[in-house]
C-alpha cells in the first residue's frame, strides 16, 4: 500500500512524497510546486503502473505472461500481445545494438553457445523457443520500461518531479525547487548508509548496474552463462530511462574494451563506471566513447 505525505512547511513550494514497494524494491516519489489532490492522484496512478508491470513480467510468478511464455514457448508459436510483442521486439534491438552484451535469455539454464535463440513471428505476434530450457527475463529492462511508459501516458503534474524505482533508475523532471538539478546519490557498496557518488539530474534518467543490495552477482554474463562478480558499479544518465537501464546493465557485464564501441552507438549518453573502495572513498572514471 503506498504511503503518501504532503507539507506544506514551505508555502511556497509544498512537496509531495510517496513509496510503495514494487518490482523487489522500494519505489519513491518526489512532486514540487503542486497541489495535494492531483499529486496524490499522479502517485497513485504510478503505482498501478508499476504494480501492472510487475504482476506481467515477473518470471518468478507463475501466474505472470512472462512465466507463461517460458512455459509454453517451446511447444508451439506463443501469441503474444501489443505490449508484450513490443518488449521482445525491442529486447532483440538492444541486444544487436549492445553487441550481444544486453541478452534476456541470458540465464543459468540457457548457456552462452545457445543464448538468444528464441524467434518472433512478426504477422502472428507470437514467440517461439527452440529449446525446452529456454527462459526470458526481463531484469535489466523492466524498470526503464516501465518509467518510460509512465513519462509518456502519465504526465506528472509539476514540472518538478523526481521517480525512483530503488537506486538502480530514476528520472530527473525539470530540477530540485532549491537548486538548478536533482541530485541523486548512488550508495557505497562497503559502507550501508555512505554514498559512493552523486549524479545532478535535470529532465534525465540513471540507471545504476552492479552487485545487489546483499553484494552479490545477479548479472549473468551471456558469453559464460555465469553470474558478474564485478565490484564496480557502471552509471548511465541520459533522456531516455530504458536506454539508460539497457545501456548500464551491458557496458557493466561486457569486456572493457567493448564499452567505448558500445557507448558510441547511443548518441546522447554518459556512463562512468564507479569503483567504491574499502577505505569508504570511490573512484568514478567517465567511459570515454571512440
Amino acid at each position: 500500500m503506498m504511503e503518501f505525505l504532503y507539507s506544506t512547511r514551505n508555502p511556497d513550494c509544498p512537496l509531495a512524497y510517496a513509496r510503495f514497494s514494487g518490482m523487489h524494491t522500494q519505489c519513491e516519489l518526489l512532486v514540487a510546486r503542486c497541489e495535494e489532490a492531483p499529486s496524490r492522484t499522479w502517485c497513485g496512478a504510478v503505482e498501478k503502473k508499476v504494480l501492472e508491470a510487475e504482476a506481467r513480467y515477473n518470471r518468478f510468478n507463475p501466474q505472470s505472461l512472462l512465466s507463461r511464455l517460458n512455459r509454453e514457448a517451446a511447444r508451439g508459436e506463443f501469441p503474444c500481445d501489443e505490449e508484450m510483442f513490443l518488449i521482445l521486439e525491442l529486447c532483440q534491438a538492444f541486444r544487436k545494438a549492445t553487441r550481444g552484451w544486453f541478452d534476456i535469455s541470458a540465464n543459468p539454464t540457457s548457456r552462452s553457445s545457445e543464448a538468444g535463440n528464441w524467434e518472433l513471428e512478426p504477422v502472428g505476434h507470437s514467440v517461439h523457443f527452440s529449446r525446452e530450457d529456454m527462459r526470458l527475463d526481463l531484469g535489466g529492462f523492466l524498470k526503464g520500461f516501465v518509467l518510460e511508459q509512465v513519462l509518456k501516458t502519465l504526465p506528472a503534474p509539476s514540472g518538478q518531479a523526481l521517480l525512483s524505482l530503488g537506486s538502480s533508475s530514476s528520472y530527473a523532471k525539470g530540477h530540485h525547487p532549491l537548486a538548478e538539478s536533482w541530485p541523486v546519490s548512488l550508495p557505497h557498496s562497503y559502507y550501508p548508509g555512505k554514498d559512493a557518488c552523486t549524479f545532478h539530474l535535470r529532465d534525465q534518467a540513471l540507471s545504476v548496474s552492479g552487485k545487489d543490495r546483499h553484494g552479490k552477482g545477479h548479472i549473468i554474463n551471456p558469453r559464460t552463462g555465469n553470474r558478474e562478480e564485478k565490484e564496480e558499479m557502471v552509471a548511465v544518465t541520459g533522456p531516455s530511462p530504458l536506454v539508460c537501464e539497457v545501456l548500464s546493465t551491458a557496458l557493466w557485464v561486457c569486456e572493457n574494451q567493448e564499452r567505448p564501441a558500445i557507448l558510441e552507438t547511443f548518441p546522447g549518453y554518459e556512463a562512468h563506471i564507479v569503483a567504491p573502495l574499502p577505505d569508504g572513498s570511490s573512484i568514478t572514471r567517465k567511459i570515454e566513447k571512440l
